[in-house]
């Protein structure tokens, strides 16, 4: 793994609330990542299960108009610019709406809700 091969944290919750983190990483691949994963009562509500993932993944080819809009030159530089972009409890929903905005595709992951 190279030195600039390196995910960040964007959010990750207190100890006394609902356990919520939301991890950001370019994978050797090329591809940007953003994991959220929670886990606790107001998960298992929501869900009926948890801990509960959703992964929301850029392919390499359309991450050209994400690094245009931040001015970096290099993909793995993203994660820490998402980082000091996009923080808290919502950072997951706020990042998939600037990729809306910017029509940036990508792909989202997540377990179907089992009822």
């Amino acid at each position: 793994m190279d030195v600039f091969d390196c995910g960040v944290m964007l959010f990750e919750s207190q100890d006394d609330e609902e356990d919520l983190r939301v991890e950001c990483v370019v994978t050797p691949e090329g591809a940007l990542e953003i994991l959220q994963e929670s886990d606790g009562p107001i998960t298992r509500w929501c869900f009926e299960e948890s801990p509960h993932r959703i992964e929301a993944v850029v392919e390499p080819m359309g991450l050209e108009a994400l690094m245009g809009y931040f001015h970096v030159d290099e993909p793995w530089q993203l994660p820490a610019i998402l980082r000091l972009e996009y923080t808290g409890y919502d950072c997951f929903s706020r990042i998939r709406a600037l990729l809306r905005r910017l029509v940036v595709p990508y792909a989202v992951y997540e377990a179907p809700i089992a009822r």
